[in-house]
């Protein structure tokens, strides 16, 4: 088996365990933003220190609570529609 053909046969796995809706699930998932928020603001108040003056320490960790408290919520999923 050579290097193409086994890559391929690893894409096709990988391909059958991903969602076939990975679209509408980054669209909704709002643990996601928040963590990506949280990323972009930790950035800016390391690299920036100006900015850190009008920032509050607290706003990552609170950002980091709300993409917690968003994954536990329970958001809409596919189940009830192909129930």
């Amino acid at each position: 088996m050579n290097l193409a053909t086994w890559c391929g046969e690893l894409m096709t796995r990988v391909r059958s365990k991903l969602l076939p809706d990975a679209l509408t699930v980054v669209k909704r998932a709002w643990s996601l933003r928040l963590i990506e928020l949280t990323f972009l603001l930790d950035l800016i108040l390391n690299v920036v220190p100006y900015v850190s003056d009008f920032l509050p320490w607290w706003l990552t960790i609170a950002l980091l609570a709300g993409a917690w408290v968003a994954r536990l919520i329970t958001q809409p999923s596919k189940e009830k529609d192909s129930a």
